[in-house]
């Protein structure tokens, strides 16, 4: 036998350790956007601008949510070296692309909104 190292999907070592840290990351921007959620529903008073913060920060939390969920899909199916969760992560992938992109957009719309509110209320 042949002392070789086996990686069943292919992923170079540099990726795993991007995708650890951006785990990382996530998780941290999960906790952040949770503080402002709950700042913002129970001690603040409600107006327009605090509603579009608010949405703002739920679509930010979704994003991160998905990107921490497709993360730890890639990372487990790594290790565990199943073929069948392969066929579950491309599955996974292609609904997370189309949901990336609407709570992506859903953020700049709501960054737009923002903007055009303040910039109306100066003039």
């Amino acid at each position: 036998w042949e002392e070789s190292e086996y990686n069943c999907s292919g992923v170079s070592d540099e990726l795993m350790i991007f995708a650890g840290v951006s785990v990382g990351i996530s998780i941290c921007g999960l906790i952040g956007n949770g503080i402002v959620m709950w700042f913002l529903v129970f001690h603040m008073k409600q107006n327009p601008f605090t509603i579009y913060i608010l949405n703002l920060t739920a679509a930010d939390f979704s994003l991160l949510l998905l990107f921490l969920l497709l993360l730890l899909a890639l990372l487990s199916s790594t290790a565990f070296c199943w073929s069948i969760f392969l066929l579950f992560y491309r599955a996974l992938a292609l609904v997370a692309e189309f949901l990336c992109h609407f709570f992506d957009l859903s953020i700049l719309g709501l960054l737009t909104i923002t903007s055009m509110e303040q910039c109306i209320s100066v003039l």
